[in-house]
């Protein structure tokens, strides 16, 4: 990032710069993210992406078991971090979106027949799953209930399958290529 945060943040709002347009949710968890690992740094505590974006979810508390939650308070209590009150300074993104519209005065030209926002939705929804899953494979892990864990793949992601036969395609290499089956693209069941 170059600059100012204003302006990069404008900048991946509107999709100047280079960068592809965003919505305020997915800047707001990049804001988020960014003071995590602000924290994370001046208390020596290791800052992976992964661990970032697991870490993150937990403190937000959304579809989080208590548990876990209070085991990463935890945590961060012996690393010398307030977890709850790093927590209190996270952005939502309607306070992002005031702040882009009311104080920076900005708008932003969305086409009508864009449809990027549903796939980075699904991208959203299979980057929240996978951390799930990595925390939980990571706890069973440790508990020694399922060993090698730590040194295996997660293979994770959503397919379709072409009603008709056993073609099976990403969401994204359907998105990308505007069907599911070239063969039975033009059906209609």
């Amino acid at each position: 990032m170059s600059g100012d945060l204003d302006t990069y943040l404008l900048e991946r709002w509107k999709g100047e710069g280079g960068n592809d347009p965003v919505g305020v949710r997915t800047l707001s968890e990049w804001f988020n993210k960014r003071v995590l690992r602000s924290v994370y740094r001046i208390n020596g505590r290791a800052d992976s992406s992964v661990r970032l974006d697991a870490d993150y979810e937990a403190l937000r508390g959304n579809d989080i078991p208590a548990y876990e939650r209070a085991e990463l308070l935890s945590e961060l209590s012996e690393d010398g971090i307030d977890g709850d009150a790093v927590a209190k300074d996270f952005i939502g993104k309607s306070t992002l979106s005031r702040h882009l519209k009311g104080c920076l005065d900005a708008n932003k030209d969305t086409p009508v027949s864009s449809s990027d926002w549903e796939i980075d939705r699904i991208r959203v929804a299979t980057r929240a799953y996978r951390d799930h899953l990595e925390s939980a494979l990571q706890s069973l892990g440790n508990k020694d209930e399922i060993v090698g864990v730590s040194e295996a793949e997660l293979q994770v992601g959503a397919s379709l399958s072409c009603p008709h036969c056993p073609t099976r395609v990403t969401v994204e290499k359907a998105y990308a290529q505007g069907y599911v089956c070239a063969d039975h693209r033009d059906d209609t069941v």
